[in-house]
């Protein structure tokens, strides 16, 4: 077993998944021809295959989103009180 996470391209992912397409192979019979320890993962790039096409093979970013830059709030002070003196 690899004690650390792999991340295996598209055009791997892409192949493992035609591959099981044109011969018919099994899940297990596929992780063995390409070398992979789980036949669970290849299920998984089927089904995203088959739901979101080639799109669903590329790699998300994961984690929270930075934080955007919020305007100045002492730029809206300034505007109100040049509309009260007026």
């Amino acid at each position: 077993r690899r004690k650390t996470k792999k991340e295996y391209s598209v055009q791997f992912k892409l192949e493992t998944v035609q591959f099981m397409l044109e011969t018919g192979a099994s899940y297990l019979e596929t992780a063995v021809q390409f070398n992979l320890n789980n036949p669970s993962l290849i299920k998984r790039w089927m089904k995203t295959f088959r739901e979101q096409g080639v799109e669903g093979l590329k790699q998300k970013s994961k984690g929270r989103p930075s934080m955007s830059k919020k305007p100045n709030k002492q730029k809206k002070k300034e505007e109100k009180k040049l509309t009260r003196e007026e």
